[in-house]
């Protein structure tokens, strides 16, 4: 009776602690910043919002080729639904840290998207950091520069070139790996000098190969960086074609 009283206790004392815990996951807050990008690009960009249990964002359509305008949210977990169906396409849940993320959202076979969520106002996420992200088939491996990484199927990872050739550009190689071992997909320069943190995006082509493209973002977007670029750029690279930085 006394061990059985005692575990009673236990369980009421411990139960404001896990009120309290799930209460904090959805705790109202202010200043959260959300700037999404569809992994695939599409003809017809689908329409979403974002709601959380206090709030609902105005309907945009998901941008493909750039991220979309900041997004105000005011809670860490937060629903990406259609403006048509009240069923959520995925469920975005931000780390406790930080106030401005990257949702990066890759579309399922079926119906609703993965996301990837990558903090920006992180000072570990610098000028010429990449966020790889392998939506792809594949297991990926890269060479950038002295740096090897290899990024599974449906994973992310951030890395950065090293071993810069005269201090001027990395050489990049990419490739699939299978049983049969590696296949260069992709042979490539970039230049050394970046002032972008950009986003690799690893997909399966309608031929089966791998590809992929690159969606950059300046680390101050009120900063100008660079004359002849603009304040986001996304391009399609293959095997051979220089990167401009």
């Amino acid at each position: 009776m006394t061990r059985r009283l005692s575990l009673i206790l236990l369980t009421a004392a411990c139960l404001p602690c896990a009120i309290q815990n799930a209460r904090g996951a959805g705790k109202s807050e202010k200043g959260i910043m959300l700037r999404l990008l569809g992994c695939e690009v599409t003809k017809e960009p689908a329409k979403v919002f974002l709601q959380t249990k206090e709030s609902k964002s105005e309907a945009l359509d998901l941008p493909s080729s750039g991220f979309s305008e900041a997004v105000a949210v005011s809670a860490r977990s937060v629903e990406l639904k259609a403006p048509d169906s009240d069923v959520p396409l995925c469920n975005v849940t931000l780390p406790a840290e930080g106030k401005s993320f990257a949702v990066v959202l890759a579309s399922e076979k079926h119906a609703g998207f993965v996301p990837f969520v990558v903090r920006l106002d992180d000072d570990s996420f610098k000028a010429g950091d990449y966020f790889f992200i392998n939506r792809s088939a594949k297991t990926v491996v890269l060479k950038l520069g002295g740096t090897e990484v290899v990024l599974e199927a449906g994973k992310g990872v951030k890395s950065r070139p090293t071993d810069p050739v005269h201090n001027n550009h990395y050489n990049i190689t990419m490739s699939d790996r299978s049983e049969a071992g590696d296949k260069i997909f992709a042979s490539t320069r970039w230049l050394s000098e970046n002032r972008n943190r950009s986003f690799v995006i690893f997909l399966t082509g309608s031929n089966g190969k791998t590809t992929y493209r690159s969606v950059d973002r300046p680390v101050d977007v009120g900063e100008p960086v660079g004359k002849r670029r603009s304040a986001e750029q996304t391009r399609r690279v293959g095997a051979g074609e220089e990167r401009d930085g």
